[in-house]
């Protein structure tokens, strides 16, 4: 439990230091491109599910900010939650499940994976906020559970990187299949 509170803690820290850069009258015209960006991002987040499910450790893993303060956090169908805090417990975990559960991509339990329009808030050039609604199908793709989704992402180097990611399933109540509504 106190890792939990520590891990929403950080989270918490993280955002409240992200304040928007401001500007003087000697600065240049930024020529940050809020619409680019957030395509570049929202194609870091598809890309690490898909590598995911495809059962592609590689290619999941360098979607992945490999820093101390990373964090991925989720509750549990039994009420509990969990968290790997560092990219060190990130990276085990993931490197489990991927070779336990999507090996050779056979994707065994969330075939099919929808997301909601985000909400996206860029605290600055190299650090946004995205949330938004999952539907997550079942294997035998008859259902859905919805799940409450958010992603703290960090621009390195190399381009964008999730920092943080927070998933809150709602696992009580499924979705028919076939009723949801899919552009």
């Amino acid at each position: 439990m106190l890792n939990k509170c520590i891990a929403l803690i950080f989270c918490i820290a993280i955002l409240a230091s992200c304040k928007p850069q401001e500007s003087s009258q000697t600065e240049a015209v930024s020529t940050f491109n809020e619409q680019a960006e957030t395509e570049a991002i929202l194609k870091v987040i598809e890309n690490e599910t898909k590598c995911f499910f495809d059962g592609n450790y590689d290619c999941w893993k360098s979607n992945w900010s490999h820093n101390n303060y990373a964090l991925q956090a989720w509750n549990n169908s039994d009420g509990t939650a969990d968290a790997a805090v560092g990219w060190d417990k990130i990276n085990t975990q993931g490197k489990n499940w991927i070779e336990t559960y999507y090996k050779n991509g056979e994707n065994i339990i969330h075939p099919e994976v929808h997301r909601e329009k985000p909400i996206v808030k860029f605290f600055n050039e190299t650090t946004a906020y995205l949330l938004w609604i999952q539907h997550n199908a079942n294997q035998e793709k008859t259902n859905f559970r919805s799940s409450q989704e958010i992603r703290l992402m960090e621009k390195e180097a190399d381009g964008w990187k999730i920092v943080c990611v927070t998933a809150l399933w709602d696992v009580a109540p499924k979705i028919p299949y076939d009723s949801l509504n899919i552009d």
